[in-house]
């Protein structure tokens, strides 16, 4: 049977930050209810979205449908290797 499969596994970034935004990300956290971790996540993936946008020339809604089709291929490709290392395990027996 195997491991339960973990869909969109975090991992773990060293980085360094001002000391000063750090104090700023955490009285947001602290103020929003939420961890420093969320709003930094949130940050990333605003700023990024906006930097796609503009380099692309895409609006919102197809930014969302971009990112719902990548998450799509994301999963079949993640199924396939499921599938993949099924089938090895089981060739190898």
């Amino acid at each position: 049977m195997g491991r339960p499969k973990v869909e969109n596994k975090k991992e773990t970034k060293s980085f360094r930050v001002d000391p000063r935004l750090w104090e700023l990300v955490q009285s947001e956290a602290l103020s929003n209810g939420k961890r420093p971790t969320d709003v930094i996540n949130e940050a990333l993936a605003r700023h990024l979205g906006g930097v796609i946008r503009n380099k692309k020339h895409l609006d919102n809604d197809k930014l969302v449908h971009f990112l719902n089709r990548l998450e799509g291929v994301a999963k079949e490709l993640g199924d396939m290797k499921g599938t993949i290392s099924s089938y090895e395990s089981k060739s190898r027996k």
